[in-house]
């Protein structure tokens, strides 16, 4: 029992070592995209701001004389509206779902999974103690 112990630690660290790789790969890749929703909903935020501010100041324009001062007012108004739309709607309907978390981890979990039960059950015992598949980590 020492003896296999002994022989399938190395492999199981090297394994470790391999998931904390991959993880650390799937956390940088999250953070990014959430940095990119994040700026993209600031943004929209601060068009929607000034949206309001050029509808307030449409109000006022309506009140004081002027022939143009209106439609300006009011189309300055409707295209910070309608930027504000164009940045949110990206991030609030993505076209496709989220990505799946740590998908990289789960699969090679489920690859070392597969190769370990193959390994206890005799049909395709590894040749040195490492597979071919995780060589490249």
């Amino acid at each position: 029992m020492r003896t296999l112990i002994a022989s399938l630690l190395p492999a199981v660290l090297r394994h470790l070592e391999a998931y904390a790789e991959v993880a650390g790969e799937d956390v940088r890749e999250a953070a990014t995209l959430l940095a990119r929703k994040l700026a993209a909903i600031l943004a929209a935020a601060a068009t929607a701001f000034v949206a309001l501010l050029m509808l307030c100041l449409w109000l006022v324009a309506l009140a004081w004389d002027g022939p143009w001062r209106n439609w300006v007012a009011g189309g300055l108004a409707i295209g910070f509206a309608l930027v504000a739309v164009a940045l949110a709607l990206p991030v609030l309907r993505p076209k496709q779902g989220p990505p799946a978390f740590f998908a990289r981890t789960r699969t090679e979990l489920g690859r070392d999974r597969e190769l370990f039960e193959r390994a206890f059950d005799g049909r395709n015992p590894p040749s040195n103690g490492e597979d071919n598949d995780h060589a490249a980590h």
